[in-house]
């Protein structure tokens, strides 16, 4: 079928197909199916598994649901974790793997352009049964209806451009009605707030709100202009898990996660791994730039230049 929720092949290598193109820039998102290979969905479940100790639950006045639709029992919060990166070995390795995914990278390059970087630092949910998710949040604007230019989406001379792009990863499956992760299609260019009946996601949620179904393995790739959110899941299984990894441009920083050089690990990251960890600035300034075929680019500012520089400036860079 080469409907909505098509499989759309993988092309390492390549960016966004002509219809992934269209159906991102209609709807603020497009799936990855299989994007993950079985091992590598193993190798990360069993990492969370091995790893519980380290999740937080959002409690009290850090939980994420303060509308009756997302709050599900009221007493189970949502359990997150934010230090993969820095898990023992082997543990940390399949999280270090997905900073710099072959099938991701091309398109992360059509997304947030070239030299694009790791903004919040990447995170792990784990949303038990019936426990809380997550109100509607995100959006092209606020809810008195202000321009979210952190999070805003843009698309000029046929090129997409993203403030901060979500990559989703799924564990678990999920199927549509399970509840958990909701997003409502075309957001990411709406010019009004979003109505506070809407927001409430009581009624008529078939008429503007998706619960995609997601198998093991897919990564959802998503604007986070794109109003979204998560409700009490109610799947087979006894909770879900999923990864996200967000992404905005070379020059940009919502996060500050960035302020941590990663010292202690860069040295045993891959060059396109260390490339995404890289500081705001932008390209001319010497940034490493990750190629669709993977291989790395360093954008030259000229020596004569940084000469110049640490001569008027006493440092390299302005």
């Amino acid at each position: 079928s080469s409907g909505i929720n098509a499989e759309w092949p993988l092309r390492p290598g390549r960016g966004l197909t002509t219809e992934q193109r269209y159906l991102f820039d209609l709807r603020g998102y497009v799936i990855l199916r299989k994007a993950l290979s079985s091992a590598d969905v193993k190798e990360a479940r069993d990492a969370i598994q091995a790893n519980l100790h380290r999740f937080n639950e959002r409690k009290d006045d850090l939980r994420n649901s303060k509308l009756e639709a997302f709050q599900g029992d009221k007493i189970r919060g949502r359990m997150d974790c934010g230090t993969m990166l820095r898990w023992d070995k082997p543990h940390c390795n399949v999280f270090r793997k997905f900073l710099a995914l072959p099938s991701v990278v091309p398109i992360l390059n059509d997304l947030c352009g070239r030299g694009f970087r790791l903004d919040h630092l990447p995170l792990t949910i784990i949303q038990h049964r019936n426990s809380e998710g997550f109100d509607l949040h995100g959006g092209n604007v606020d809810e008195n209806g202000n321009w979210q230019q952190d999070l805003s989406y843009d698309c000029r001379y046929g090129r997409i451009s993203c403030n901060l792009v979500n990559i989703s990863i799924q564990l678990d499956s999920t199927r549509s009605g399970d509840g958990g992760f909701v997003i409502i299609p075309g957001s990411h260019k709406a010019n009004f707030a979003l109505p506070p009946d809407l927001a409430k996601c009581q009624t008529h949620l078939d008429d503007y709100l998706v619960n995609p179904a997601l198998e093991q393995g897919d990564i959802m790739i998503f604007s986070e202009a794109t109003t979204h959110g998560a409700l009490p899941w109610k799947g087979v299984s006894d909770y879900r898990r999923t990864v996200f990894y967000r992404f905005c441009p070379p020059n940009f920083g919502y996060g500050r996660g960035y302020v941590d050089n990663f010292g202690d690990i860069m040295m045993e990251l891959s060059e396109p791994q260390r490339a995404v960890l890289q500081p705001p600035f932008t390209n001319r300034l010497d940034r490493v730039e990750i190629n669709n075929d993977m291989t790395i680019t360093v954008n030259k500012r000229s020596e004569a230049k940084k000469e110049f520089d640490r001569k008027t400036f006493e440092r390299e860079y302005f």
